[in-house]
């Protein structure tokens, strides 16, 4: 029983140690504005990036796996273009987002499909692997989200986003930031059937274009077992964009 008291009593002493060397709020560290920095940093006007994408079926086997070369245009906050340049099999296949809607379209037939709704939680057909329509979209936290801080620690911050409107594909997200130059470290992507279904870590972050860029994006899956790997090959900003790449009824002509 003594030893027992011992060690909760050590216990208790280091949990007051840890919470003492957690900084306080200080004036104006508030989720909100804590979500603008990260927002106004990710933000570009145009850009233009190729990236290579790596599907592990089995996120713990590093020996089978599908790849794809892509490329891809932003303007803003919520428009997106990107078309897969490998492997043949798919080449031409192109994905844009503009807004809460997506469009896809499918060189080896034609056909344009509109992505809405609850369908944008699904894995881009034709590719599959981690990350959904709903994922590459882009668009701002604050707009979609409203946070609160669920931990201030020496280094970074932890807030927990949940939706604006009923119909999101997400039913909240726990976004870690770090406080040297508002890095996003990692996002754990929640739902309501699922609990905690993925997360995505932000890696290996490098200076592109004059830009503080994660070149290493990994979507793991918990649900499915799963991971995706995207690795950053190019990055330029301030670019030319074609008008009709964001246009839906040109987009894939």
């Amino acid at each position: 029983m003594k030893k027992t008291l011992e060690r909760f009593g050590k216990a208790a002493a280091f949990a007051a140690l840890a919470a003492a060397a957690v900084p306080p709020l200080t004036a104006g560290e508030d989720a909100l504005t804590i979500i603008r920095e990260v927002d106004r940093r990710q933000r570009v006007d145009t850009s233009l990036t190729r990236t290579a994408m790596r599907i592990y079926p089995d996120g713990g086997n590093e020996t089978e796996y599908r790849e794809f070369v892509i490329e891809g245009y932003e303007r803003g906050d919520s428009e997106s273009y990107r078309e897969v340049l490998e492997p043949r099999s798919v080449k031409g296949l192109k994905i844009l987002s503009v807004g809460d809607d997506a469009w896809l379209f499918f060189p080896s037939s034609g056909r344009v499909r509109k992505i809405a709704g609850a369908s944008r939680g699904e894995s881009v057909q034709g590719i599959g692997g981690d990350f959904s329509y709903e994922d590459l979209g882009g668009g701002r936290f604050e707009e979609k989200y409203e946070f609160r801080i669920l931990a201030s620690e020496p280094r970074s911050w932890t807030l927990e986003g949940t939706p604006r409107k009923p119909d999101g594909v997400y039913s909240r997200l726990v976004i870690r930031v770090a406080r040297e130059g508002y890095r996003t470290e990692s996002i754990e992507y929640h739902t309501a059937k699922d609990g905690r279904l993925k997360t995505l870590e932000f890696l290996e972050y490098r200076t592109l274009g004059g830009r503080d860029t994660a070149t290493r994006l990994v979507m793991s899956n918990h649900r499915k077992g799963s991971r995706t790997v995207v690795t950053i090959l190019s990055a330029s900003y301030g670019v030319s964009v074609p008008e009709k790449l964001f246009n839906p009824t040109q987009f894939y002509k």
